[in-house]
């Protein structure tokens, strides 16, 4: 065995087991078939020297996250995971589009850009104005919102590349933030990293909507769409005309967020409603698991780095979120167990592998 033949065969490893005893010889003869040259000292060196290509890398990637995240004969727990990670997808996107909606908006209000509004607080209004490529850049976060509708107008890889360009205004500010940090300017703030990594992650789960991936169902995704958007104004229009402030920052918005889903899900059954589907457990579960953990982050920067005169009542509320996320992660992740435990391992027939890319 040669040793770009073995390397063929490592870089199979990434596919399923079930698949890849099924269509391994086949895909490594084929690959093999492809680097084969009539020059014996150049097919020589190729097999000595030879690695597969970025672009052959790049296609079994895909073809094992194809096959682990819902395709034609996938087996049924990938299928399962398939709809999880889209349903998280779905419901991060969500939120980051409604997030930037009001965000812009809000951003547009406070710099006097929407005269016909009432002015903002004093204290709302930036010191010194915003020139037009600071306004700009701080509209970059807008495109979560053609993002989460081109996904679900079915416009998958414009999804995909407006998602990724959304995520250069939280590369920017972890950048800022690492500079100033080895500059002694300013200190550590895990909040920042945790939103970025939060941004990448969502990027990368919108690689589960594949072209074998089922439709989304526009309907009640548009609505909730509408439904965040005023949900939130009128979150910052009470902070704005109460006192005093309403404290509920962003990572305890997801918490409450996801308390209040993770509820309607788990009283369904008991309430006579219908259930919702299996995967909506495991998706739970999963986003249960990505708040709590940025509840935590925030707090630590809270009590490592202070949080003004609000310190302790931000402490107290953010501790009460967090327990009750694990509230309600404990019940989801046992339904997501039950659910997964009664799927089998192991597809049906394993589907043909398409021919590799060079």
């Amino acid at each position: 065995m040669s040793r770009l033949e073995q390397r063929y065969r490592r870089l199979l490893r990434v596919l399923p087991a079930a698949y890849r005893e099924a269509w391994e010889e086949d895909m490594v003869a084929t690959f093999l078939d492809s680097r084969d040259s009539e020059d014996a000292e150049a097919a020589q060196f190729a097999a000595d020297f030879g690695r597969p290509s970025w672009s052959e890398v790049a296609s079994v990637a895909g073809l094992a996250i194809r096959l682990r995240l819902d395709t034609a004969g996938a087996p049924p727990r990938s299928v399962a995971w398939g709809q999880a990670v889209r349903l998280v997808a779905l419901m991060g996107l969500l939120v980051h589009a409604a997030v930037a909606t009001v965000g812009a908006g809000l951003g547009l209000w406070v710099t006097g850009k929407l005269g016909w509004l009432p002015a903002p607080p004093a204290d709302w209004v930036p010191a010194t104005p915003l020139s037009a490529w600071q306004t700009l850049w701080s509209l970059t976060g807008l495109l979560w919102l053609p993002a989460y509708v081109g996904l679900l107008l079915g416009h998958r890889r414009a999804a995909q590349l407006l998602a990724a360009l959304a995520v250069l205004p939280g590369v920017a500010a972890a950048t800022s933030a690492t500079v100033d940090l080895a500059a002694g300017a300013a200190p550590l703030l895990l909040t920042i990293w945790s939103n970025l990594l939060v941004g990448v992650l969502l990027v990368l789960a919108l690689a589960a909507f594949h072209q074998d991936a089922p439709p989304v169902r526009r309907r009640p995704w548009l609505v909730a769409l509408v439904v965040g958007v005023a949900l939130l104004l009128g979150l910052f229009l009470l902070e704005w005309s109460t006192d005093p402030w309403v404290m509920v920052d962003w990572p305890g918005l997801y918490c409450v967020a996801l308390v209040g889903v993770a509820v309607a899900h788990l009283v369904a059954p008991a309430l006579g409603r219908r259930a919702w589907t299996p995967s909506w457990s495991l998706a739970l579960a999963l986003l249960a698991l990505a708040s709590f953990g940025l509840r935590v982050l925030s707090l630590l920067d809270y009590a490592l780095v202070g949080a003004g005169g609000q310190r302790s009542a931000l402490l107290a509320v953010g501790a009460t979120e967090a327990l009750a996320v694990l509230a309600v992660a404990g019940p989801l992740a046992r339904r997501a167990a039950d659910v997964l435990r009664r799927l089998p391992p192991l597809p049906a027939a394993p589907a043909a592998p398409s021919p590799p890319t060079r």
